[in-house]
């Protein structure tokens, strides 16, 4: 091949992986550029030129092994070599785990979930928690037993996780001490709930009929290897259950099997694994239940052996500074907020940084300027990757040895690409704006007990429609622009349009509304609502109409979805024919209002 990327890539890897893919990389061919360029065929649907391939080398076919035994296959306790090196270190608490904690968390309690909590293949297993040190192990435990787990925002309220409880139809919630209120709220109403399991940090006493994660880690019938009957269902049967908006509408339930992200790890294995060297540690401020977190610091983390220094509190710049300092890791995982208090705030320059080579911003776009003053001031690389839910997640990244600025990389190994136009379905050419679309052993099963909302964005032949405006250059590096679907995003974090809407019109005062995003500096983007009174309101009164909403929406949404690009009355909501709010039409409004104030 001719690939400059894979030509690095072969230098970088050992003699053994290189014998190993030699005769997989045979089938490929490229353009000059590193570029697949595939002329026709049934991975078009309606696209018959232009589809890209990443240049990276073929990662195995699945399916694969299920993901806790992949997981933990260098653990020492199943054969490999992990042991009391320490995996994870919460900066916030000082707690900390080994990997031979981990391991004897995560059989005990996989015991202790299939045997006295009945929780089996047709199970679903909530958990509401900040990144506790034994997050890991729960996630793994869930799958040993073969049911599915759902990662929930450990912020949301108590009308938001019943949506998510009832949704997914977990029968088992298990709670952080500090979300164990709102979770025994929303299991009270639930309809499904059958236990809830705490997770303590000092020996809290908790009420009557909660269970402490800590009384069941220990277990006769302790476990290490997946229920059989998962085996041959690794790449049909959903484990990981992530909401997301999707492109557009309600959160969803993602279904994403044992091999999705088995795969995905495996991806993430060939561009990371060049330069993240065995013994080197990562700091990751991200949440786990984000799925960015849960993939690529804490399952990549807990597969390579490498430490991971998190934080379960509210994320504060200078107490992730303080453990930078503090514990020297090589690499961060950071999402842009993060990286524009690098780029920015006076404090950086008190502490010592040196130690990071490296820093991969995702979740959401970075800006260029942003980018480049953070490499400048801390002398260390910055590159981007792109990844949603649906793709379990990361479809690109930059590799270490070809950054490309701006640019959030090359496809991942056997992931395919295009660039289709929004009203033919033709795909173009590089340099040609329009929607980025994937297919991969990576994308998702599709959403749970949705056929419709999967049929939108899903095709028959796996070609995922990801809703972000883009284009990619000759060398196949893609460059995100824009989004086209109605997604608002505040620091990394999803907020569906439509779930804030339907929210208002239950507020008394409302009679239409529509939720649309303004630019923010340092969130990146914060939702605005436009309302139509029920009643008309006078001057006098009309900011204190606009604080009574915003309160009340507070006191029952998570705190990124609070309305905080304002409240604008208005006197109708633009809609279609067909009754669909034109949101395009208010975004317009935004562009020329913020134009303005730019030019004033």
């Amino acid at each position: 091949m001719n690939s400059p990327i894979l030509r690095k890539s072969r230098n970088l890897l050992s003699s053994s992986t290189r014998r190993r893919i030699a005769s997989s990389l045979s089938s490929f061919s490229t353009s000059a550029s590193g570029t697949q360029i595939i002329p026709n065929g049934e991975l078009g649907d309606r696209c018959d030129v232009n589809m890209i391939s990443s240049s990276f080398p073929p990662i195995r076919d699945g399916p694969y092994q299920p993901l806790p035994e992949f997981v933990m296959s260098n653990w020492k306790g199943c054969g490999g070599h992990l042991g009391d090196e320490i995996a994870i270190i919460d900066g916030t608490t000082g707690m900390e785990r080994s990997f031979n904690d981990f391991y004897n968390t995560t059989r005990g309690l996989a015991g202790s979930l299939k045997y006295d909590f009945d929780v089996s293949e047709n199970s679903t297993v909530c958990l509401f928690a900040p990144n506790h040190v034994d997050y890991l192990p729960v996630t793994l435990a869930v799958g040993l037993c073969g049911a599915k787990m759902t990662p929930v925002n450990p912020s949301y309220s108590r009308e938001e996780l019943l949506v998510i409880l009832d949704g997914s139809r977990s029968s088992v919630l298990i709670a952080h001490i500090n979300t164990l209120d709102t979770a025994l709220e929303a299991a009270k109403e639930s309809r499904y709930v059958k236990h809830v399991i705490a997770m303590t940090e000092n020996g809290e006493v908790l009420p009557e009929g909660v269970v402490s994660l800590e009384s069941i880690i220990d277990h006769d019938k302790a476990f290490d290897k997946t229920i059989r009957d998962q085996h041959p269902n690794t790449d049909r049967h959903p484990y990981l259950l992530p909401y997301s908006s999707g492109t557009t509408g309600l959160p969803k339930g993602v279904s994403l099997t044992h091999s999705n992200v088995v795969a995905n790890l495996l991806q993430l294995e060939v561009v990371e694994g060049l330069d993240f060297k065995l013994g080197e540690s990562l700091i990751s401020p991200l949440p786990f239940f984000h799925i960015y977190g849960m993939t690529c610091s804490s399952l990549y983390c807990g597969y390579r052996g490498h430490s991971i220094v998190t934080m379960s509190g509210r994320f504060d710049l200078e107490d992730f500074l303080k453990l930078v300092e503090e514990h020297k890791p090589q690499r961060a995982h950071l999402v842009p907020p993060i990286l524009v208090g690098l780029a920015k705030h006076p404090i950086v320059d008190n502490y010592n940084l040196s130690s990071l080579s490296c820093i991969v911003s995702a979740a959401a776009p970075l800006g260029l300027d942003t980018e480049n003053v953070v490499k400048k001031r801390l002398g260390c690389e910055v590159k981007q990757g792109w990844g949603m839910s649906e793709s379990s997640p990361i479809g690109t990244v930059n590799p270490d040895f070809k950054i490309k600025s701006g640019s959030v990389g090359p496809l991942v190994s056997s992931t395919y690409g295009k660039i289709i136009d929004d009203k033919t379905g033709k795909s173009l050419g590089p340099n040609e704006d329009g929607e980025f679309c994937v297919k991969g052993p990576q994308v998702m099963l599709g959403y749970l007990d949705n056929p419709d909302k999967t049929a939108e964005c899903l095709s028959k032949s796996g070609w995922l429609r990801t809703g972000d405006l883009a284009y990619y250059d000759e060398d196949g590096y893609v460059f995100i622009k824009d989004r086209t679907k109605e997604l608002i995003k505040v620091r990394g974090f999803q907020i569906a349009p439509a779930e804030l809407e339907e929210l208002l019109l239950t507020n008394d005062l409302v009679n239409d509304a529509a939720v649309i995003q303004i630019p923010d500096e340092f969130h990146g983007e914060l939702p605005r609502a436009y309302i139509v009174l029920k009643e008309a309101t006078t001057d006098d009164n009309e900011e204190a109409t606009k604080a009574s909403i915003y309160e009340w929406v507070k006191g029952k949404v998570a705190p990124y979805k609070r309305l905080d690009g304002g409240i604008i009355f208005t006197d109708v909501i633009p809609k279609s024919a067909s009754g669909k709010i034109l949101r395009r039409l208010l975004r317009d409004q935004v562009r020329e209002e913020f134009a303005k104030l730019e030019f004033d």
